[in-house]
């Protein structure tokens, strides 16, 4: 067994302690170089092992190679400080995400976040998505850490990557998830009313005819039945939305199709938290017209079924959306602050 400080540093599931701290020094030399940073801003391993969620060894090594190259300057207090000029400067502390801190996927690969951010990251978006059609909400993201039981790392991981969808944004370090209005919703709507039938028709000639015989008799055992669980809600949308519409070959199509759909994830959600979701059984006789035109091979009757069917859930789903009530206190998580409209 070695004593070496960096291996007994080293979180599991991370590589080698010269290849993290090699990694370490990397990203903080981009900041650097980019002028990222501000001016004096004082870097210290503990700082950066909390940034990162690591072991403080590979940090500490990643700083002294940064003062071997003349990129970080050591000062009278703990720690080294950038300085754009090579002269001493008034110190900066603040948490390395306020200072500027971003993560490529290459970064969050190499700090091991990836896979914790998959795990998390629908879970977090299904609960955020569920409130932005009731008002305006500010994050907090170590509430948000706490409340998942996960680092304010992934926190920040995961709420970059909500960014990147257009669900929350940053504001002058703080994160917010705006209201979505009924006017947004339409518009996506309309994009969905162009795009998901000529997607269905393009998707067609690929698609596993066994599985959409599967998706057609599950839906009418549903429908057999009477009622509908959420999960079962999910996955009817699923059948058509994604599973057939996503299977299209043009990648570019289906990436501005998938952010249109981002309404559909925000009410489906919005409604099971509502409790109303039986209502939305009504649009399964479409959903079953969509699936039975494929099995009989007549993709242009599929993509027109799904279209009339796009146009009716958007004249039904905008005023729902429009006298949803308010939303109690209990039923959103303690780290989504409610923001008044100004």
């Amino acid at each position: 067994m070695t004593n070496d400080p960096e291996v007994l540093d080293l979180p599991e599931g991370l590589g080698a302690p010269r290849q993290i701290s090699q990694s370490i020094y990397a990203l903080l030399r981009r900041h650097i170089e980019k002028r990222t940073f501000p001016d004096g801003l004082v870097l210290g391993e503990a700082a950066i092992a909390k940034a990162l969620d690591i072991g403080r060894g590979p940090a500490r090594t990643a700083l002294e190679q940064l003062a071997a190259d003349w990129l970080v300057l050591r000062f009278g207090g703990r720690g080294l400080i950038v300085s754009y000029t090579g002269r001493p400067v008034a110190p900066v502390r603040k948490d390395l995400y306020e200072a500027g801190l971003e993560l490529s996927q290459s970064d969050r690969d190499a700090f091991g976040l990836s896979g914790a951010s998959d795990r998390i990251y629908p879970q977090v978006e299904a609960t955020i998505s569920s409130c932005v059609a009731f008002g305006r909400f500010a994050i907090d993201r170590l509430a948000m850490a706490e409340h998942h039981h996960i680092s304010p790392t992934l926190a920040h991981v995961i709420l970059t990557r909500l960014e990147t969808v257009g669900l929350v944004r940053q504001d002058k370090l703080r994160w917010y998830a705006d209201k979505l209005t009924p006017d947004q919703i339409s518009e996506y709507y309309e994009i969905r009313q162009l795009m998901e039938p000529e997607a269905l028709k393009r998707a067609y000639p690929l698609l596993d005819r066994n599985r959409v015989i599967a998706a057609r008799d599950r839906l009418k055992a549903v429908m057999a039945r009477g009622d509908v669980s959420p999960a079962e809600l999910n996955q009817v949308e699923r059948d058509i939305h994604i599973d057939i519409v996503h299977a299209c070959p043009n990648v570019q199509m289906v990436r501005i199709i998938k952010d249109s759909q981002r309404s559909l994830i925000t009410t489906m959600h919005t409604f099971e938290r509502y409790g109303s979701t039986p209502k939305m059984v009504l649009a399964f006789e479409e959903h079953l017209a969509v699936l039975e035109a494929i099995v009989a091979g007549d993709p242009d009757e599929a993509a027109d079924a799904l279209r009339q069917h796009l146009i009716r859930a958007q004249a039904s789903t905008v005023p729902r959306m429009i006298d949803l009530p308010p939303l109690d206190k209990d039923r959103y998580p303690p780290y989504l602050l409610p923001v008044e409209s100004a």
